[in-house]
């Protein structure tokens, strides 16, 4: 069911982003290129947290029971996966997250959203700007993970004439 509803909408999201007048025509021979070499499988995973957004919550109480809302993100055996840890009150959660491969060492990064306990998860790129990917939310005393962006990496070379 869960493949059904992502499906629906990556199909939804694709066609109504859609603009052919932004993007830069292809030469017609171009094959795909090899990208860089950056090691699919990490030899030394760290276990802290590489990032982390943590926000205390009001239990009432003068913060009494010590509640937060938290993200943290932690790597993995994989490169390009990260293992997210999320906590609202007495509420744990844990979620996964691929990082497209830009031929460079991922870098994630976690920000404050713009609603109140709201967290986005992103990365930087090649040129170091940071790329919105989801966003951890808490509406109506619920949990929410959304998806903001999706990106893809594709190279192209001309083959020689």
């Amino acid at each position: 069911m869960r493949v059904i509803v992502y499906s629906c909408l990556l199909i939804c999201c694709i066609s109504c982003n859609h603009s052919g007048a932004d993007q830069a025509e292809q030469p017609t021979d171009s094959t795909p290129a090899a990208t860089e070499a950056v090691s699919e499988n990490r030899a030394n995973p760290k276990t802290e947290a590489v990032a982390g957004y943590s926000e205390k919550v009001d239990d009432g109480v003068n913060y009494a029971n010590n509640w937060k809302f938290a993200v943290q993100m932690y790597e993995t055996g994989k490169t390009f996966n990260y293992l997210i840890k999320i906590a609202y009150k007495e509420l744990r959660l844990t979620d996964s997250l691929g990082i497209p491969n830009f031929g460079i060492a991922p870098k994630v990064e976690l920000r404050k959203g713009t609603e109140p306990r709201s967290c986005i998860i992103g990365f930087l790129d090649r040129k170091g700007a940071f790329k919105e990917y989801k966003k951890v939310a808490v509406k109506n005393e619920q949990l929410k993970i959304t998806t903001i962006n999706r990106y893809s990496v594709a190279t192209y070379r001309t083959s020689g004439e």
